[in-house]
């Protein structure tokens, strides 16, 4: 049947009931606006969806009786039968306020006029009132047949419930369905439920931790809850929560799980419909703030927002493992010849090339037994057997078992044991610690990683939820040691491979989170809980201590290397002393990068990886020693020299080897000191800028050589916005002749003119240095306003920007980290042309800009300035201090506000 009718059919079918659509209309539009108001009160989501299911039931209904009485009747007796029957989440009971409806018109003969007529007759009115309507025609042997081949339609035959017509042959089709499909066809049906679901998740999100997940479709959503049904349906039949339980589909417990987590679902769902006016699934950020708000979800210690994706991720999480659990669960036992079990004697056994439990029954008294299972899926190199991991999984969240579990001394070796263990897996990711997890073996050994199960950081930064991060950043120590990031990692991979004792820091990096429990991120706090947890799996006070100590410490590491000047000696003797030893200072830098490359795909960027490097061998020279800068900057001129023997004009190298302060030559590589001397003897133009490889792939070294100006780091940055050149790291020197000698590490960037962090093999386009430096000589002779420049920044257009989270601006004003220079800290929203507003206030202010350290962080930037006053001495002042913090917090929001605007 076509969808087209002529005009003239249309106007005939009004005839039959000139008021039909207006009442239909009135009709709908009553019960859309009771759905409405359910969702603003708060009502049960499930209990509106339901409702509005039946109000299209009674609307389908009585159109489909007003067609069938108005369709012509066929000559003589006919036996041919027609149902409307609903299907997908129409046929389940429940429609959310903008879904689709899904029809579809069973019966014996699709030729018969009949079946046209009455489809006619009921879906033209229905698309008059603006519902999106699916619908098929079919007959009962046509829809089997299509069902051993296709997931949907065989999914169909699980949701389908009669609307009207005769009922008959819905029963019939129901009936044929379980004999013909399901029966005999389980592991197939159960096959293309499990790659459909894969597939699903390719496109829609295979991470329960999405920042913006999706609710239907989406790992843990709606389809996997409607998977997990399914899957029982098809394999014991039944249709309500108590067949599932009586046929031991699911524990009652399971049952209730699945109803908090498909209420909360359908009441975002809901509420993004409602807040959309269309269908919308995506959970964006900007909605989630605004549903926790709804929800009830008040900020505290916590705020409501992360409360609320908390508990999404957390009921996510159920609805994925059980949809998982239950395709594993409902295969039947294979049909074929008996398999030998081989005891391994620990009450494991080696069955069907699997790993399983010899007496599941014994895992009550034996919790141990849980982790025994484990250490042979592991030595063995085989999977586990879905029918023993279920067990697991079902008694692993029993308190008093978890209780026995925690006080047996075997658990508690076994646990440490499979935590540091660095072979990989024939489970998920390869990952035993993320199979731990998600069994509930985790938060049954460790309670007080329970509150941090789901918890999510309103940020783009962190893409995991904590619990998440915790397990993916012990799994990169297990990568590295096997080797598998010796290209991009490779000082760690050889230090984790040589460590001589890496308990400690496989314990640190699991636990490093903890402090995040109570909300924010209090590394002290998490140090004093570790420590309690060590003495509890039976640490030594020594690794007790260390392990602690990681924790407490373990951002500073990143914090020095890319805020701090660690080309200072005095600054890196001070470091060396905090840290102390060679083994702190180890496992303090792979914790560091374990935890750095596992907050993002692209946080530990090829700079960061290399400032942190840098940072490691700068230590270890010292061997306990605070060196002397004086010294290290006469040993290193006197290498430098050495490569200007037979160069010509060696006066002229000379001359810019001695003018250099010794923070220049203490910054730079011998040979980049070399290329640049060469640059200012070959340089006669007033303002000169030279381009070559940066210290990574992602970077690109930009010199600028001419007459020193207030300001000039400023000006700098407008070009470089206008250029979408994103100022990574600024080296700023005057030397004794008056003139500027600039060094810039610079990345260029996409259109959107964001800073975000580039991955380890992104290689930087190209700068146009031609036209970089006719616009900086523009701007230095006055010609171009650094308004102007930045007007030309390729920002992201109003209409096309996304909702993030908001970033506090923040100054932080420190005398302590320099000798000469006072130590500005900025954090604020990642903007076009933010580093110009920054350094054009502090040249406002009076103050000249030694070195810039700028870093991204998702959506924030976290931008350092070493400063001096005019005269040449830090900024102590208290009331300077104090305006200088208002000054630029102030500047900046102003900043933001108009770029938002624009």
């Amino acid at each position: 049947m076509g969808q087209a009718t002529s005009n003239a059919e249309r106007i005939e079918l009004g005839r039959l009931a000139p008021d039909l659509g207006r009442t239909c209309d009135d009709y709908l539009g009553s019960y859309r606006r009771r759905y409405a108001d359910a969702i603003r009160r708060g009502d049960s989501a499930v209990e509106a969806a339901t409702a509005f299911s039946r109000a299209h039931d009674g609307l389908l209904g009585a159109l489909y009786c007003a067609a069938d009485a108005a369709a012509p009747k066929p000559k003589g007796d006919s036996t041919s039968r027609l149902a409307l029957v609903a299907v997908g989440g129409y046929g389940r009971g429940r429609l959310g306020l903008h879904s689709d409806v899904d029809v579809l018109f069973l019966c014996d003969d699709a030729s018969d006029a009949r079946v046209e007529n009455v489809a006619r007759g009921l879906l033209y009115p229905v698309w008059d009132l603006g519902v999106d309507i699916g619908y098929a025609v079919r007959g009962v042997d046509e829809t089997l047949r299509l069902a051993l081949e296709d997931i949907r339609t065989a999914t169909t035959l699980i949701d389908l419930r009669w609307v009207a017509g005769d009922r008959s042959i819905v029963e019939d089709l129901a009936k044929a369905a379980r004999r013909r499909v399901f029966a005999p066809h389980i592991d197939a049906f159960l096959s293309m439920l499990e790659e459909d679901t894969q597939r699903r998740h390719e496109r829609f999100g295979d991470s329960l931790c999405l920042l913006e997940p999706e609710v239907k479709q989406g790992r843990g959503g709606l389809r996997d809850l409607d998977i997990a049904l399914w899957a029982a349906q098809a394999r014991w039949g039944g249709k309500t929560d108590a067949d599932l339980v009586r046929t031991g589909a699911l524990l009652q417990r399971e049952v209730h799980e699945l109803a908090a987590a498909r209420e909360l679902l359908w009441r975002v769902r809901n509420d993004l419909h409602l807040k959309a006016g269309r269908q919308q699934d995506r959970l964006t950020f900007q909605d989630q703030e605004e549903i926790a708000i709804h929800l009830g979800f008040v900020d505290g210690v916590v705020l409501a927002v992360e409360q609320f994706m908390q508990a999404y991720y957390r009921h996510a999480r159920v609805v994925a493992e059980t949809a998982e659990r239950m395709l594993e669960r409902a295969r039947p036992p294979r049909k074929r010849a008996p398999t030998t079990q081989h005891d391994l004697g620990d009450g494991t056994a080696i069955f069907d090339g699997k790993i399983t439990l010899s007496d599941t029954e014994r895992l009550a008294q034996d919790p141990a037994l849980a982790f025994r299972f484990y250490r042979q899926v592991v030595r063995k190199g085989l999977p586990p057997y879905a029918f023993a991991r279920d067990a697991i999984a079902r008694v692993a969240v029993e308190p008093e078992w978890q209780e026995r579990l925690r006080a047996s001394e075997e658990a508690t070796q076994l646990f440490v044991e499979l935590l540091t263990s660095w072979k990989q897996a024939p489970l998920r990711r390869g990952s035993i610690v993320d199979e731990l997890h998600r069994m509930g073996l985790v938060a049954a050994m460790i309670p007080e990683m329970e509150p941090l199960t789901g918890r999510v950081q309103h940020d783009v930064y962190h893409v995991y939820t904590v619990d998440v991060h915790m397990v993916r950043a012990v799994d990169r120590l297990r990568e590295l040691i096997a080797g598998e990031h010796t290209r991009t990692m490779g000082l760690a991979s050889r230090l984790v491979a040589e460590a001589p004792r890496r308990t400690p820091l496989f314990v640190a990096t699991f636990l490093h989170a903890l402090g995040k429990v109570h909300g924010g991120d209090r590394p002290e706090r998490g140090a004093q809980m570790a420590r309690k947890i060590g003495e509890r799996l039976g640490l030594s006070a020594m690794d007790v201590e260390h392990v602690a100590w990681l924790i407490e410490n373990q951002r500073k590491l990143y914090h020095w290397a890319t805020r701090r000047d660690t080309s200072d000696p005095v600054v890196l003797g001070e470091i060396a002393e905090r840290v102390g030893t060679s083994e702190r200072l180890r496992d303090l830098y792979l914790l560091t990068l374990a935890v750095l490359s596992t907050t993002n795909p692209t946080a530990l960027s090829a700079w960061k990886a290399r400032m942190l490097e840098d940072l490691y061998f700068g230590l270890c020279s010292l061997e306990g020693r605070r060196p002397s800068g004086a010294s290290r900057a006469k040993a290193i001129r006197e290498e430098v020299r050495v490569g200007f023997v037979g160069d010509k004009d060696p006066e002229a190298l000379e001359a810019f080897l001695t003018e250099m302060p010794d923070r220049y030559i203490l910054a730079n590589p011998v040979d980049v000191i070399r290329r640049h001397a060469r640059w200012v003897r070959d340089d006669a133009a007033e303002v000169g800028l030279h381009i070559a490889p940066g210290p990574s792939a992602e970077l690109t070294e930009v010199v600028v050589i001419g007459s020193d100006r207030p300001g000039l780091l400023a000006d700098v940055a407008a070009v470089f916005a206008a250029h979408s050149v994103a100022v990574i790291d600024a080296q700023i020197y005057t030397r004794e002749d008056g003139r500027a000698f600039d060094v810039f590490f610079v990345r260029r960037e996409s259109p959107r003119g964001a800073r975000a962090a580039s991955s380890h093999d992104s290689t930087p386009p190209p700068i146009e240095l031609e036209r970089l430096s006719a616009d900086l000589r523009a701007r230095l002779e006055g010609t171009v306003s650094a308004e102007e420049l930045l007007e030309r920044a390729r920002a992201v257009p109003k209409w096309a920007q996304r909702h993030s989270p908001e970033v506090e601006t923040e100054v932080g004003v420190d005398n302590e980290a320099s000798d000469r220079f006072t130590v500005i800290d900025v954090f604020t929203r990642d903007q076009v042309g933010v580093l110009y507003c920054i350094a054009h206030t502090l040249h406002e202010l009076g103050l000249s800009i030694a070195l810039s350290k700028v870093n991204t962080e998702g959506e924030r930037v976290a931008d350092v300035f070493y400063v001096q006053t005019a005269e040449g001495a830090k900024l102590t002042d208290p009331e300077r201090v104090q305006s200088l913090r208002e000054r630029l917090v102030a500047r900046l929001k102003a900043f933001h506000a108009r770029a938002s605007e624009s």
